[in-house]
């Protein structure tokens, strides 16, 4: 399964230019890796659009669960308290094409 998430921070709260903020980011980008592997999640790719202060994630995994599990790790609460995060599932254009032609 697929999921998107669209993480978005105030300027004020932009870790770039915010120490605490900073600090946070910085040990979510040391342990990620270390924590999707626990859960069986698979980070497949990571998008920052500095300008608008939001970051596009997308993970594979093999349940909501499992997502749910990532998300309550200390880095991903941490980044939480300065972020809106949205996570949804997403189809690949396969997927999609595939959900299109078997419709009726």
């Amino acid at each position: 399964m697929l999921v998107m998430q669209v993480a978005r921070h105030s300027p004020e709260s932009c870790p770039a230019f915010v120490d605490r903020y900073r600090e946070a980011t910085l040990k979510w980008f040391e342990k990620v890796e270390t924590n999707c592997a626990k859960f069986g999640v698979k980070m497949m790719g990571f998008w920052n659009d500095h300008p608008t202060h939001t970051v596009y994630m997308l993970f594979e995994t093999p349940s909501m669960d499992a997502m749910m599990g990532l998300m309550m790790t200390p880095e991903t609460q941490a980044m939480m308290s300065f972020q809106k995060i949205k996570t949804f599932p997403v189809f690949d254009l396969k997927q999609t094409w595939d959900m299109i032609k078997g419709a009726k």
